[in-house]
């Protein structure tokens, strides 16, 4: 029965881990551009040139952006506005943009250039509903008509996109976490201090463009959902975790995990790009992960 289990849990996880590998998965986008220039001294994304610029499409500023801040005023809530910035197949310079603002969808396209310039293709198009609540409306519109400049920068895990205006004065804030490298399959090498042998199986994958986490306890199949927190830097936090009930030899280590799992507040890579540390928010390290180099198929 114990080598049944192992057979099924491994097929599981390696199920749910091709599935990030494969062709139209959502962790994964298909590109060619090579890694983004950070400045190290200053942290801020390079767009000096075409080829750097072109980078930080591809690689940054493409996808969702959580909005922090607008016209000096705090954007706060579970709710938030938010940007997603999408290519398009004609012109690498040119960008889809489509927004919410807190009470209306927009979309229209962008053309980024080099030096850091962003400036509108056309008139952005709105659904036109009225909200009585939508503070940021009004702020959000005033950012994307006179958006000229922009400047990302990379602190720690997150990246931090300024709009500017011709004045080159920052009209908008915006907030993305970089937890790609927590993407796929894991297993618990350490648990509230204390280490996991590899054959207790406490495994995981992690998706986190789906936002959910598949995995196993050890005896237990284990499903849940992710949330990250647009406020936080270096956010994880785990939620709705559920479980099969089976019976397990060793109940106490699986329940010590899903208490664990239920702490994690935040993560950071660990000493190379195969181990990761998810601490709670005293920034206590909770539990170590090392990456599985799962059998392909």
């Amino acid at each position: 029965m114990a080598h049944y289990n192992s057979i099924r849990n491994n097929a599981i996880l390696t199920g749910a881990a091709l599935c990030l590998l494969a062709q139209g998965c959502s962790i994964f986008k298909k590109t060619e551009t090579p890694a983004a220039t950070i400045n190290r001294q200053t942290d801020v994304v390079e767009t000096k040139t075409p080829e750097q610029t072109v980078a930080a499409i591809d690689r940054v500023l493409y996808g969702e952006w959580t909005i922090a801040n607008v016209g000096g005023m705090e954007v706060t809530g579970e709710e938030r506005p938010y940007l997603i910035f999408d290519t398009t197949a004609v012109n690498p310079f040119e960008m889809k943009l489509y927004v919410n603002d807190g009470c209306n969808y927009l979309n229209g396209r962008v053309a980024v250039t080099p030096k850091g310039d962003i400036r509108p293709v056309n008139d952005f198009l709105s659904t036109m509903r009225y909200c009585a609540d939508a503070k940021y409306e009004l702020g959000i519109g005033t950012a994307l008509n006179s958006m000229a400049h922009f400047k990302i920068e990379k602190i720690s895990n997150d990246y931090i996109l300024y709009l500017k205006n011709a004045s080159d004065s920052t009209t908008m804030t915006m907030r993305k976490s970089d937890l790609t490298f927590l993407n796929g399959a894991w297993r618990v090498s350490v648990l509230d201090g204390k280490n996991i042998p590899a054959d207790a199986e406490m495994q995981m994958v992690i998706d986190l463009p789906e936002l959910k986490v598949h995995g196993n306890t050890g005896c237990n199949i284990l499903n849940g959902s992710i949330f990250v927190d647009p406020a936080k830097q270096n956010s994880l936090q785990f939620s709705n975790l559920a479980t099969t009930r089976m019976a397990c030899p060793d109940m106490e280590r699986e329940q010590k995990f899903l208490v664990v799992l239920e702490q994690v507040e935040t993560a950071i890579p660990g000493k190379d790009k195969d181990t990761a540390l998810l601490k709670d928010d005293h920034g206590q390290v909770m539990m170590q992960l090392t990456r599985l180099n799962l059998p392909k198929q």
